[in-house]
């Protein structure tokens, strides 16, 4: 059964935001409309506008805060890149989950031990930074997010931006379907010892150890997509 937003509807949403960007209309640092109002311009609804601007947070385009609403992420990205990303996020969907799995394997094993080798003291203070994020939002509808940072920052570290820029595409779907299909069954405590595992081998430029502990991290998620990959399991 498939509880989700109507896809269509979703991309109504994230369609009319890619518009307004590339036309200048809505730059980096500006709010956008509240979601009762896009609902009511675009003729959807709330729950459409705000699956569309969880997607756009999960890739770094627009930032929530509790008092301003929703802004266009700070960072200066050229309008091209940023249309390039929501134009990534509404073509994701054509693709079956194991195959984004088994892709996302490859890739952060890849960055994990490239992050062992290269990463700097800066990286350091943003992985322990994204961590403790992550385990503070563990309870939380933020988990999911900050799992994901957390991850982004050690690709990150990597100092690779095309294995970087490819898990950014791909992720945010990866983890939304796993939580909407299995709702996390793996054990808290198990969790935080895989990623602080993972940050203890960065730390210690263990390439693979990390790239080890990251296998075993990403083993249910591999597993669940073997056995949930039917006709009808498509990223939506």
């Amino acid at each position: 059964m498939n509880n989700s937003p109507n896809i269509k509807q979703v991309e109504t949403v994230l369609k009319y935001i890619k518009n307004e960007l590339y036309s200048g209309r809505l730059q980096p640092g500006e709010r956008l409309p509240a979601e009762r109002r896009l609902a009511d311009m675009l003729g959807v609804g709330r729950a459409h506008v705000r699956a569309a601007f969880q997607k756009l947070e999960f890739y770094g385009i627009v930032q929530t805060f509790p008092q301003s609403g929703t802004v266009v992420a700070q960072e200066k990205m050229r309008r091209q890149v940023l249309e390039r990303m929501i134009t990534d996020a509404l073509q994701i969907r054509q693709y079956d989950f194991a195959s984004l799995v088994y892709v996302r394997v490859l890739l952060e094993i890849e960055a994990i031990k490239l992050c062992a080798r290269n990463r700097t003291a800066e990286d350091l203070e943003n992985i322990e930074r994204a961590l403790e994020e992550c385990e503070a939002k563990f309870y939380t509808e933020e988990r999911v997010s900050k799992d994901f940072a957390y991850h982004q920052a050690l690709a990150r570290g990597a100092h690779n931006p095309v294995i970087a820029s490819m898990l950014l595409v791909i992720t945010p779907d990866v983890l939304r379907y796993y939580q909407r299909y299995r709702v996390c069954t793996v054990p808290q405590e198990e969790v935080y010892f895989e990623h602080r595992e993972l940050l203890r081998c960065v730390r210690e430029k263990d390439e693979e150890g990390a790239a080890e502990m990251l296998h075993r991290h990403l083993r249910s998620l591999r597993e669940f997509a073997a056995t949930n990959n039917d006709e009808n399991h498509f990223l939506e």
